[in-house]
């Protein structure tokens, strides 16, 4: 891939305000367990090399969607409803939903079967820290938002006048919010039980986003 800054670079670097103590060593368990996974899905996507087009875009869109529809039941169970954002953010199907009708390229695709079976499958594995899973799989898609926004600067004036609303994420209040993710994060993970589960659930997210991924490649257009 040309671009230097990886798409998904939220998820795979820890900010230097990162808090102390359990969710740095979180974080890096999480940055670690990913890192392979990371690096292939930033060399793979076509949206991010050089010469991409509205066409790259609708497929990214609709893998997107169809992979966040099947983590959401998983990811709102640890929504307890006092913060400030959602992790399981509607605003970010609607922006998709958005995208793909100003393409004119239909609605939302269904929810991926294949991530749902990939988050059944992590669940079953740790039947007792299933919330520690979900936060796994909140760290990927909350971690995507910083690299979306990197994206957006590099192709909104390749691709004008399409909006590219979903790669805006929460505008300037992504920094924000990936932040107070971060806060909540140190707050969910407290042991190395918890980790491992978490570890596990961000894993099988990110095989899940490369599977929708490698299926639209092998698919005629």
């Amino acid at each position: 891939m040309s671009p230097s800054r990886p798409l998904h670079s939220a998820a795979g670097e820890a900010p230097a305000d990162a808090p102390p103590g359990p969710a740095v060593d979180g974080l890096a368990a999480l940055r670690e367990a990913t890192r392979a996974q990371h690096a292939r899905l930033d060399s793979s996507l076509p949206l991010a090399r050089d010469g991409a087009t509205l066409r790259d875009y609708v497929a990214h869109a609709r893998a997107l969607a169809a992979w966040l529809q099947a983590l959401a039941p998983v990811i709102a169970r640890i929504d307890d409803g006092t913060h400030v954002w959602r992790l399981d953010d509607p605003e970010r199907l609607q922006a998709l939903r958005s995208d793909l009708q100003a393409a004119a390229s239909g609605g939302l695709p269904a929810a991926s079967d294949a991530a749902r079976e990939a988050a059944a499958g992590v669940l079953a594995r740790f039947p007792a820290r299933n919330a520690a899973v979900a936060w796994g799989m909140a760290y990927v898609v909350e971690g995507s938002q910083l690299g979306g926004q990197w994206l957006h600067r590099r192709l909104a004036p390749v691709l004008a006048p399409h909006p590219l609303r979903y790669l805006q994420g929460s505008g300037t209040e992504t920094s924000a919010r990936w932040k107070h993710f971060l806060a909540r994060l140190a707050d969910a993970l407290r042991s190395p039980e918890d980790i491992a589960a978490a570890c596990a659930g961000a894993q099988a997210a990110f095989d899940a986003l490369q599977r929708q991924y490698d299926a639209q490649e092998t698919t005629p257009a």
